[in-house]
């Protein structure tokens, strides 16, 4: 399966916007040009017994259009040509496939490659290029330089220890080059590429835009902070896709298994004051060649980009940092809330050390505690409390100081969200003991430049502050973990967050999930987003991903017990959710949404609905090979279609809770989002205000 991997190891591309190839033969992506990699692909002649596949157009769709037995091929090729956005069409006479009495025509907005049909025929009308393409940017990426550090930012708004002096961000341009399952380290070498940290390998902001399982990193660096005695170095890394090993100065310092969680290593001893330091790291990453979960990444989708599996994300993915602590040192911090009270735990390089928590309100100390490092719990109750909710998210300003000298700071939000009745006794979500119907959308933070990677602060900024712009007050992170800015902004800017658990999406290879692997993520991943207010309901399957290899309700159950705090829902969509263990029943439907029906123990949720897809000319990842679930002509046709459909599910308020619109974004060649893969907006001002009052009529109706 890695020689598979490797021999994948192909640049990848996506769609040529205008004006981003600097030359011909070239494409430019942030600071970067390379090779473009598509093949020009002519028009055909009419091909006989052949089909070729492809996104069905109205006014056919998917069932054809019927045709009189007296027309020909080129009556069908007349209907494309009158039909805007129509590059081929397939023609299949009566009595071999189809109906008796009547020839079929299909209309395509984009095409495959074509398989033998013996009762089908088509023509490719125009010219087209073979994938993958150059890279779709967005305006964030197009303004990435190699003099500008990527992501400065700190990465933890929830940990941050003094000042900028405090610690040391190593994004930027680091030594790279491909590896293989057994070749030595390359201490003290240069290595013969360079690679724009922290973007995926396969990402064009990366610098590399390759595919390998096997990836080296190297970084040297002088030392970052004075060393005197108590003084301790931690290098931290925000996610590494998958398996990481780190050497310092020759020296084996750590390893870490998990492609989703943030970890660190003491370097102190290892480094040498006053001098260079060597920082060499070596990934694995079998993408969906392993047993590990991986979201919706296939190795495939570099050179045949699916409907629903995506460019792989390899290697170093978030930020990568040093940081100065006292000897004894906070590790970390677990923040519970309730309706009055925080309850704190600390966890620090040793137990049994005194600390003093504060919380303030941004103008004075509203309330304090003690409690011992490792050991205990400390309650602090919060007089007259300010409770987070979208229309307020009220965040208290929390510090925790040990006796030895270590103070970090922190955040925090008052809130409940907990199963109850409302008044005609229907099971709801109860947001602080009240009913909030939730609309959102399904989000899977692609980026087309970075992949896993947004381009900068602002880009993830972007994405958050797109939900209230839409009226909507609620997202569901899709088959992702997101970094800790990200949570920032849905915390500050009050999006509930739905926290799906990565899949391991199918086994495309034959390689099962493992169940240890997969318990160690969800475990990481429950760890890691714990604080985090904004996120009310931990998501354990999606669909049949892979919940087939799980007892699902004893998944369920170590879930409710492991964070008894929020709810979990058992099975997005999928078979599980018939089982009606955990605490929603979430169906999905495309393209329209249904009405499941609460229980006495389960509230009802639409987890995805729509895939309502206009595809434009020029925001295409592949030019014309956009897919959807319900294609339409135009963004107004999709905007007026998105409204009818909010309308049915204020209709059905009485029963559902919650419902996700599929998608915030187009995502590779799956382009049914609200905005462009590239982030411009499908839609005008009056379009979006329109959406908005729909969404916002749900909501408060």
């Amino acid at each position: 399966n890695i020689m598979a991997c490797t021999a994948l190891a192909v640049l990848l591309g996506a769609l040529a916007l205008a004006g981003l190839t600097s030359a011909a033969g070239t494409c430019t992506c942030g600071p970067f040009t390379y090779p473009d990699p598509s093949t020009p692909v002519p028009a055909t002649s009419y091909i006989r017994g052949h089909d070729i596949p492809g996104n069905d157009m109205d006014p056919c769709g998917s069932q054809g259009c019927s045709l009189p037995l007296s027309t020909t091929y080129l009556d069908c090729e007349a209907k494309c040509n009158a039909t805007a956005g129509c590059i081929a069409y397939v023609f299949s006479v009566a009595n071999c496939d189809t109906p008796a009495g009547s020839n079929v025509c299909w209309l395509k907005s984009s095409v495959g490659s074509p398989n033998l049909q013996p009762c089908r025929n088509y023509r490719v009308l125009v010219p087209l290029a073979k994938g993958p393409y150059c890279p779709l940017m967005t305006e964030w990426g197009s303004k990435v330089t190699l003099d500008t550090q990527p992501l400065p930012e700190y990465p933890r708004p929830q940990l941050v220890r003094g000042d900028a002096s405090s610690w040391v961000n190593l994004n930027g341009q680091w030594e790279f080059q491909p590896g293989t399952a057994t070749d030595a380290p390359p201490f003290g070498q240069r290595l013969n590429a360079t690679i724009l940290v922290p973007f995926p390998a396969e990402s064009c902001l990366s610098g590399v835009w390759q595919n390998h399982p096997y990836l080296w990193y190297r970084k040297v660096f002088y030392t970052p902070f004075p060393t005197p005695p108590g003084t301790q170095t931690i290098l931290r890394f925000g996610a590494v896709d998958w398996q990481t090993t780190v050497w310092i100065n020759g020296k084996p310092v750590g390893n870490h298994t998990g492609g989703y969680d943030g970890f660190e290593f003491d370097i102190t001893s290892y480094l040498v004051v006053d001098s260079d330091n060597e920082l060499l790291i070596k990934v694995f990453d079998p993408s969906d060649f392993g047993a590990q979960v991986f979201g919706k990444q296939r190795v495939s989708a570099i050179t045949d980009a699916g409907g629903d599996t995506y460019t792989p994300a390899s290697g170093i993915w978030q930020t990568v940092w040093l940081e100065k602590t006292p000897s004894t040192y906070i590790q970390s911090v677990r923040i519970k809330c309730n309706l009055t009270a925080f309850t704190f735990s600390v966890q620090g390089s040793a137990p049994n050390v005194a600390y003093t928590v504060t919380v303030s309100d941004n103008q004075r100390i509203v309330a304090q505690g003690n409690g011992l490092t490792g050991v205990s719990n400390v309650i602090v109750a919060i007089p007259q409390p300010h409770l987070w909710t979208p229309d307020d998210p009220f965040l208290y300003n929390i510090s925790f100081a040990l006796s030895t000298g270590d103070t970090v700071y922190s955040y925090g939000g008052l809130r409940t969200f907990a199963l109850g009745k409302d008044a005609k006794g229907v099971t709801r979500p109860m947001l602080n003991g009240e009913f909030i119907f939730l609309v959102g959308w399904l989000d899977q933070s692609y980026w087309p430049d970075g992949i896993y990677t947004a381009p900068s602060d602002e880009a993830l900024a972007f994405d958050v502050k797109a939900v209230k712009t839409f009226g909507m007050n609620m997202i569901r992170l899709h088959q992702k973990v997101n970094s800790e800015r990200w949570y920032w902004y849905t915390d500050s800017l009050g999006i509930i967050v739905f926290q799906d658990m990565v899949q391991h999406y199918g086994d495309p290879h034959g390689n099962p999930p493992s169940a240890d692997l997969f318990f160690a993520d969800f475990k990481a991943m429950m760890d890691g987003r714990y604080n985090h207010p904004s996120i009310v309901q931990w998501t354990a399957f999606n669909e049949g991903d892979m919940v087939g290899h799980f007892n699902a309700s004893a998944v369920v159950a170590w879930a409710q017990a492991y964070d008894p705090s929020r709810l979990v829902d058992t099975d997005s969509g999928g078979p599980a959710n018939d089982l009606h263990v955990g605490d929603v029943n979430d169906i999905h439907d495309y393209p329209y949404p249904q009405d499941p029906k609460p229980n006495d123990h389960q509230y009802a949720m639409i987890g995805e609905f729509g895939g309502i897809g206009a595809f434009v000319d020029g925001h295409e990842w592949w030019p014309k090979q956009c897919s959807t679930y319900l294609h339409v002509q135009t963004p107004q046709d999709e905007a007026d279609t998105y409204i009818r459909m909010a309308q049915t599910i204020l209709s059905r308020k009485n029963d559902i809770s919650a419902s996700v619109y599929t998608q915030i974004t187009d995502v590779e060649r799956e382009c049914d989002g609200f905005y462009n893969y590239d982030r411009t907006n499908k839609f005008t001002d009056d379009q979006v205000k329109a959406i908005a009052a729909a969404n916002q009529a749900i909501i408060h109706n």
